[in-house]
């Protein structure tokens, strides 16, 4: 029974689609990195990548009680958002501003802390994400990690791919905003999976406010 259950769990991993890991040198620059494992279509694959860190990277968040901080990254990004699905892109495509952070294309030096994250894709069907990271100030290293990742795709992506990555940061929002749960363990899956997916959420299904 017991190589049965081991089987069944080895099965339900998934396919380890990539890692992401974003380094953090001395003088605090940083290197955002996806190191894609089995993919047919890396550009399609980094939307719902991003979309999952993105809900890990609030959840994290809440869980330090840092949700004032994780509210001002969605507050943000929200704008951001708006920018690209009103047409930025080319030399229009928005600037993050990453304050003492800069974004270096090359590490030349032992990584100071990093966060990585791996990434499954199902057999039935959607995702999971598998994430670790530094100890100590993260209410300032989890938001600048995830927008230094997040410019790298404003640097990368294809116009219409970013609009769709875009859009499903924007559906993401539109469910926390309604089930008010980003620092539910069940949102995890939940949030991206409406982000990712056709399905319209209804005013009647929103979360009361506490």
């Amino acid at each position: 029974m017991f190589k049965r259950l081991l089987e069944r769990f080895r099965q339900d991993r998934g396919r380890h689609r990539a890692t992401v890991r974003v380094d953090f040198f001395p003088q605090d620059r940083v290197f955002p990195h996806i190191y894609w494992h089995e993919s047919e279509d890396p550009e399609r694959d980094t939307m719902p990548l991003v979309v999952f860190l993105y809900a890990r990277i609030l959840y994290e968040l809440a869980e330090l009680n840092e949700t004032r901080v994780a509210r001002e990254l969605i507050s943000f990004l929200e704008k951001v958002c708006d920018r690209v699905q009103a047409g930025a892109g080319g030399s229009k495509r928005p600037r993050l501003p990453l304050g003492q952070v800069e974004l270096v294309n090359e590490p030349n030096l032992s990584a100071a802390r990093s966060y990585q994250a791996e990434f499954f894709q199902l057999q039935a069907g959607g995702y999971r994400l598998e994430f670790q990271g530094a100890i100590g100030k993260e209410s300032f290293y989890l938001p600048a990690a995830f927008l230094a990742l997040l410019q790298s795709c404003l640097d990368s992506l294809a116009d219409e791919t970013l609009k769709q990555l875009a859009r499903a940061l924007t559906r993401l929002h539109a469910y926390y905003r309604l089930r008010r749960d980003f620092w539910d363990s069940g949102a995890l899956a939940a949030g991206p999976g409406f982000a990712l997916g056709p399905e319209e959420l209804k005013p009647e299904e929103a979360t009361p406010e506490v």
